[in-house]
């Protein structure tokens, strides 16, 4: 499996981020704010799940917050670190695999 964690730099969330970031992920204002200010992840977890397509925009849903709240999101795979991009890569992929194979059940050939 693949475990990705996603986090930013230590700040001072702005209150819109935190409202954000609280809004994705259902964690507390204090719990968000500490970990925005101390650098810990806001999201750790498996990618490939039972809920995937859950993880997935959950995932997106965080990089675009950090993104828009104007903060660089650290991303890691396995505790290696990832570009955001690449991990949109990831995750689209995965996403059409999904599809494709969904296309080929779809017509009897899985």
């Amino acid at each position: 499996m693949s475990r990705v964690t996603i986090s930013t730099a230590p700040c001072d969330p702005s209150a819109s981020l935190v409202s954000e970031i609280r809004r994705v992920t259902k964690l507390g204002v204090l719990d968000v704010r500490g970990r925005l200010s101390s650098g810990i992840p806001v999201f750790d977890q498996e990618l490939f799940s039972n809920r995937t397509e859950d993880v997935f925009a959950k995932a997106r849903a965080l990089l675009s917050a950090l993104e828009g709240g104007g903060h660089r999101p650290l991303v890691a795979e396995d505790g290696r670190p990832i570009t955001p991009e690449i991990l949109r890569t990831i995750l689209q992929a995965s996403e059409e695999g999904a599809e494709a194979l969904r296309r080929l059940d779809d017509l009897g050939h899985v």
